[in-house]
């Protein structure tokens, strides 16, 4: 059959070679000589311009380093947990922004109704104000977490001395009313 072969390729083959088994632990170590014989082969042929290059270099750390070790470094050992406060609480104090609102145009005022998740509000000290001429910053503090809105700028100018603000403890929301310096229709709550 080789010569039959020859007559169409011009040159004889070499005769089948029998199948070897193989485990899988063995195929697994073949290909992983193969590999590093590629990647060394690499190395070797192209030096410091080979593209595994960074495999070839051995690192080791001398004993007489000095491990630098703290809050916030890497040092390669398990993770260390922060230290909190005394009272076993952690120290943070997070300031959410107030998202659920709605607003009214009423003729020469605006409402706006904040709604706070509930059982936020306790007291009404909890809330505080700061009126600008064309904006306006609620504040509400509730332990660790202050909720804020700020509006800013408004659609028209305000009286700040004329703006106020309410709060309803069973409901959780605020209702701030702004002064319009001008009586005219807004169409935005805020200008954009």
């Amino acid at each position: 059959m080789g010569s039959i072969l020859s007559l169409f390729f011009g040159r004889q083959l070499p005769p089948p070679q029998p199948e070897v088994a193989t485990t899988a632990a063995a195929a697994t170590e073949a290909s992983e000589n193969a590999e590093a014989s590629a990647l060394r082969e690499n190395i070797q042929k192209k030096g410091e311009n080979a593209y595994y290059y960074a495999h070839n270099r051995k690192f080791e750390v001398p004993p007489d380093a000095k491990v630098i070790s703290g809050p916030g470094l890497v040092t390669g050992r398990p993770p260390v947990k922060l230290d909190i406060e005394a009272n076993g609480s952690p120290a943070e104090k997070r300031v959410e922004a107030i998202r659920s609102f709605s607003w009214t145009d009423d003729g020469g005022k605006v409402k706006i109704y904040l709604q706070l998740p509930e059982g936020t509000l306790q007291d009404a000290s909890q809330v505080t104000c700061d009126f600008q001429d064309r904006s306006f910053h609620l504040q509400v503090a509730c332990g660790n977490v202050t909720y804020t809105c700020k509006m800013d700028p408004l659609y028209g100018d305000i009286v700040p001395d004329a703006c106020s603000y309410r709060s309803n403890m069973e409901k959780s929301k605020v209702t701030v009313t702004v002064k319009k310096k001008k009586d005219q229709t807004w169409y935005e709550l805020k200008k954009s």
